[in-house]
């Protein structure tokens, strides 16, 4: 059935009284983005080293070839979702299609947990109310061995897996959980791995020769100086 108002006729004036039970829908909206927020790397040449990032979708990581297969990286993803919307609402469950190339710990992710269809999963935003504007963050910790056969690009995918909003309005642009890389509520983040070229250790080597001649240069300064003075 549809409601069906009388004729109104309005000449030279205003009408205020009629309300036509026109509105602006209201609009839900979840967004999700996935970024490397700190890699910690260890090799036999270095030890540790811990490099913090600020929003960083790519990041690169290099070792020595004489360290392949000897050396380890740590990444911390930081997955950010984003209410997008005019409704409030809540993101039951993200999933992160983990690279084969990865290894994950509970120990390092008390949130998430790994399924057998080899993804996993973080329900810890279900009791999280999402308003208008706010943004909710969730940490995920993997690590990589660095050997021959992980160099070149590893990309990291998570998504929206399942929301929920009271009105029971659907996600205007995104369809939860079809791993469709068009949609919003879908991110990746790389991890580039590869060799110290040879121009980085040439640049070094170069750098370290301009060191000792300087200092061997400051040597026969001092030593031809106190000679004269003697």
């Amino acid at each position: 059935l549809a409601a069906i108002t009388d004729t109104i006729e309005i000449t030279n004036e205003n009408a205020r009284d009629i309300d036509i039970g026109m509105y602006e829908a209201e609009k839900f909206d979840l967004r999700l983005d996935k970024y490397i927020s700190k890699v910690t790397l260890s090799t036999p040449t270095i030890g540790t080293r811990v490099d913090e990032h600020n929003n960083l979708q790519v990041a690169q990581v290099e070792v020595l070839g004489q360290n392949l297969g000897k050396s380890t990286a740590v990444i911390e993803y930081t997955i950010r979702v984003t209410n997008e919307g005019s409704v409030s609402g809540y993101v039951r469950n993200i999933v992160d299609y983990l690279p084969d190339e990865f290894t994950f710990s509970t120990e390092l992710n008390s949130d998430w947990y790994l399924s057998d269809n080899g993804n996993i999963y973080n329900a810890s935003l279900e009791n999280t109310r999402i308003e208008p504007g706010e943004t909710k963050d969730v940490k995920l910790i993997v690590s990589v061995n660095i050997n021959e056969a992980n160099l070149g690009i590893i990309s990291n995918t998570a998504e929206i897996y399942e929301t929920y909003n009271e009105q029971g309005l659907q996600d205007i642009d995104s369809e939860v959980a079809n791993q469709a890389t068009d949609e919003d509520d879908m991110s990746k983040a790389d991890l580039v791995l590869g060799i110290v070229t040879g121009k980085i250790i040439g640049y070094t080597i170069l750098a370290l020769v301009v060191i000792a001649l300087l200092g061997f240069g400051i040597f026969e300064i001092k030593k031809h100086v106190l000679n004269k003075k003697v």
